[in-house]
């Protein structure tokens, strides 16, 4: 298939987005009229006292989302953006997070009680697309949308877009998954390799050394039996980035994946979850298990409860993804700062290199209710995040009001709806213009705004000795987005030398898949965690592909095949 070749989003001519062009909305003072099965916006829709169109919104919250004074979800500085420079006011009907706004939009589908405007998963989307009960936004998109959404929504090819369509009309906007920092990487304790007196490992043999001088060796010297060589969590069976503690780097090391879906040289697409390479895998783990590397408790303990491991000091290494430094990583170095971390590629276990998967996580569409009477307001709306947040003509000011106030480290962008942050350009682009920067190559008053921010706290964690007790915050994104940063020193690698591999399939589950992967999904898990620990042999691995691909494996395939032609046809 040949995509669209990726813009070079952020190094294009400055945009900026025409807000005032948006205020037709707010001249209407109809009534939502609707059609049969649309749902009910009854009471939205309606001009204010200031002559502003109210739409009702239901919005699945972070939960960490923190206000300043009286402010709240329907009073913030997002929402007196939409309303004095858009004439949009958005009533918050359902804002909540986790299983929370889970179980109130079963609710509001139940009962036909949706709202305006929606942020839905891509099952419910799925849903009601087809089911006629979403607005088609393709008019709106191609109208309204600024060149800086487009941009964003569109880097790479349209792929992600065309999951929001059917019938080639446009229902929703995708929350944009940024594939390639998806991949694992290998995160070592470089201290601990310093005081045994070891280097990186670049085979599994070489891992495997590792992680028995990590658990044997008191690496931390303390003189106590209190360390593990390897962390793993308990989420096998996963693909939305379960890290720390991923497996799939470690799977990648035998050419199998957990949950991918892979496109041969042929064309054909399989589940890599049943690859024989995974029976091999699973072998290894198992030893490594019977040899004591691997914490008996991996199987009860989560992504948290492994990130509390790393940070009190007792894991060594682990595979995970690209933005560690900014978490337990960051605590160990906060609780030890004689602590450090450095990220190195996946290592394989044959004479091929190891490819780490990738995945499109799409795990949201914002879509407007079909019997919204102004579904362009989604779009208006999505333009008023690339503006103040990701366009060149922001400003640190601009930044600081809806981005992260430095002075108190709130995030004002978690109030934003449908914002869309272009994550892969943003440290493709930021990068470069930091490493050029600090090798006075450009200045930095003529790199853009928030690349300049992360540049001035590495430039201070350099010029102060790059000293962790007192600067963790430096430490971290000279980790991330500096000189030894992961993007720099991994991720542009494998990128350069073809070394990722993208689960081809993502968006809302196939009939099979709704009614019985859930079950098989289970089965795999108990097959792997069983094989790991012992209670099963590892030739049980080929009964459990025989019972898989019977269980309705088979059928998945075949749709996840058809699904991939038809969604991707005019791409190729």
């Amino acid at each position: 298939m040949k995509i669209k070749k990726m813009t070079a989003l952020l190094m294009t001519a400055a945009m900026t987005v025409s807000l005032a062009a948006c205020g037709e909305i707010g001249q209407s003072t109809g009534t939502a009229s609707g059609t049969e099965g649309a749902g009910s916006t009854e009471g939205s829709a309606q001009a204010d006292d200031g002559g502003n169109v109210e739409l009702t919104y239901m919005h699945k919250l972070n939960g960490t989302e923190k206000y300043v004074g009286s402010d709240d979800i329907n009073n913030n500085v997002y929402t007196r953006c939409y309303q004095d420079e858009l004439g949009i006011t958005l009533k918050y009907t359902i804002a909540a997070a986790g299983d929370d706004y889970t179980q109130k939009l079963t609710m509001a589908i139940a009962s036909n009680e949706l709202p305006d405007l929606m942020d839905l998963p891509p099952e419910e989307f799925s849903e009601l697309a087809n089911a006629g009960m979403l607005a088609d936004i393709t008019e709106a998109y191609d109208t309204y949308a600024s060149d800086l959404l487009k941009e964003t929504i569109e880097v790479d090819g349209g792929v992600q877009l065309a999951s929001a369509k059917v019938d080639g009309k446009l229902y929703g906007l995708p929350q944009l998954s940024a594939a390639d920092g998806t991949c694992d990487l290998l995160w070592i304790r470089t201290d601990w390799l310093d005081n045994l007196g070891l280097k990186a490992p670049t085979t599994m043999d070489e891992l495997l050394e590792v992680a028995r001088a990590f658990r044997y060796d008191d690496p931390d010297g303390n003189g106590q039996d209190d360390t593990w060589g390897i962390g793993f969590q308990k989420d096998i069976v996963k693909e939305d980035g379960a890290s720390p503690g991923s497996y799939e780097g470690f799977f990648a090391a035998y050419g199998a994946y957990a949950k991918a879906w892979v496109k041969d040289e042929n064309g054909q697409i399989s589940y890599s979850g049943i690859n024989p390479g995974m029976k091999d895998a699973l072998a290894q783990l198992n030893q490594m298990y019977e040899d004591g590397l691997i914490d008996p408790e991996f199987g009860v303990k989560d992504t948290v409860k492994l990130g509390e491991d790393i940070a009190a000091g007792k894991v060594g290494m682990f595979y995970g993804l690209e933005g560690m430094p900014w978490g337990a990583c960051k605590s160990n170095i906060e609780n030890d700062p004689e602590a450090d971390w450095q990220c190195y590629p996946i290592v394989s276990a044959t004479a091929e290199p190891a490819k780490p998967i990738t995945y499109v996580r799409i795990s949201r569409y914002y879509a407007a209710n079909a019997k919204c009477e102004h579904p362009e307001a989604l779009v208006k709306i999505a333009n008023v995040f690339q503006d103040k947040i990701n366009s060149l003509d922001a400003t640190e000011e601009t930044l600081n009001t809806f981005g992260v106030d430095p002075s108190t480290g709130i995030n004002f962008a978690e109030y934003a709806a449908f914002a869309m942050d272009p994550a892969i350009q943003k440290c493709n682009t930021y990068y470069k213009e930091i490493k050029e920067t600090l090798n006075g190559e450009s200045k930095v008053e003529d790199i853009h705004p928030e690349a300049a921010r992360y540049y001035n706290v590495i430039k201070n964690f350099l010029d102060n000795g790059s000293d962790k007790g007192a600067d963790s915050l430096g430490w971290n994104y000279y980790k991330f987005i500096g000189p030894e940063g992961s993007w720099n020193t991994i991720i542009n690698d494998y990128k350069a030398n073809d070394k990722l591999v993208q689960s081809v399939f993502f968006g809302a589950p196939t009939p099979t898949m709704s009614t019985n992967l859930s079950s098989m999904d289970k089965m795999q898990a108990e097959t792997y965690v069983n094989i790991i620990m012992g209670t099963q042999e590892p030739d049980t691995f080929d009964d459990f592909v025989k019972s898989w691909r019977e269980l309705g494996g088979d059928q998945i395939t075949t749709e996840v095949n058809d699904w991939y032609n038809t969604t991707f046809g005019e791409l190729k």
